[in-house]
Order: structure tokens, then sequence, then C-alpha cells
């Protein structure tokens, strides 16, 4: 039976740096994954109810967050050496990726039910379910016939539940 190896102190100090400096990050990160998000809501406002100088400068700072975000996702060193160093660097974007395919299925079926109903009525909150479902059952099956591979079928969900309904918003089909 091998004994485990010892790790030096600066081995120690390093780990401890890096993970101060991710955690500095990581902050950053979230404030503007939150910063985006925030003005997600009154650009999608003014989208659902009329262009208006609030919404275009909402519009302005969600873009700017979006490319923000994206550019901050640290590209990979070097390979992780053990499977507990494999992680998802995209995590922050994903997350945002799927709120706002939420947000756009949420406002296309408000628009779809032509404003009939509130919008956080129980019709419009089930058929974004049903749709974000549906989005979730094709990830499914295509995680399922990938043999595993859940970070396409992570993909495959944001992509299904993002690109047609903000294609169905942009052309205006809906209104």
């Amino acid at each position: 039976m091998a004994m485990p190896r010892q790790e030096t102190p600066t081995a120690i100090e390093k780990r401890g740096i890096v993970k101060a400096e991710h955690l500095r990050f990581s902050w950053l990160l979230l404030m503007v994954l939150v910063v985006g998000l925030c003005a997600f809501v009154p650009m999608l406002a003014g989208l659902l109810y009329g262009e208006n100088w609030g919404a275009g400068l909402a519009w302005g700072v969600f873009v700017l967050a979006t490319y923000a975000l994206i550019a901050m996702i640290p590209k990979p060193q070097a390979p992780p050496a053990t499977a507990r160093q494999l992680g998802f660097p995209g995590w922050s974007l994903v997350s945002y990726c799927v709120i706002i395919g939420l947000g756009f299925n949420w406002a296309c079926v408000f628009l779809w039910f032509s404003r009939r109903y509130a919008f956080f009525s129980a019709p419009v909150i089930g058929a974004t379910g049903l749709i974000m479902a549906f989005c979730a059952a094709i990830a499914f099956l295509v995680g399922r016939s990938t043999g595993g591979n859940w970070r396409t079928a992570l993909i495959v969900f944001v992509s299904a539940s993002v690109f047609p309904a903000a294609i169905v918003l942009r052309l205006g089909l809906l209104r």
C-alpha cells in the first residue's frame, strides 16, 4: 500500500494564490453577469411594449456585457491533470444564455397570446415551461445519442432555447 505523497509548502502556497486569483475573477464574472441580466429586462420590455430611449440604452449595455462575458472566459492553459480539475469554464456564459433563452421564449409566448393574458399569468408560464421542457428533451436525446456527451447536449439546449425565439422576435412574426 503506497503512502500519499506530501505536498511541499511552496506547492500549497501556489495553490492558495491560484484560488485567490480565481475567486477575484469569479466575482468580476458574476458582476458582469448581473449587469447584463439587469439590462436584459428593460431591453425585453422595450421590445414588447415599443422602442424608447431607455430600451435602446439597455440594449447597448446588454450587448456590451455579453461581449465582456465572452471575452472574460479563460482559455485553458494545459489539459487538466485529474478528473477533479476537469471543470466547465463557460458556466457563466451558459447560465447567461439559458436565462436569455427563457426570457426570449417568455416574450414569444406573451406575444403569441396577443397580450390577452398578463405577463405572469398561468397560460404564459405554462406555455413557456412546455417550450423549455421541449428544448431540454431535445438536448437529452442528443446527449443520449452521442454516448453521454453532455457538453454537446448543453450546447444544443442553449441553442434550441435561444436562437428560434430570437429569430421570431427579430423578424416580428408575432406582432
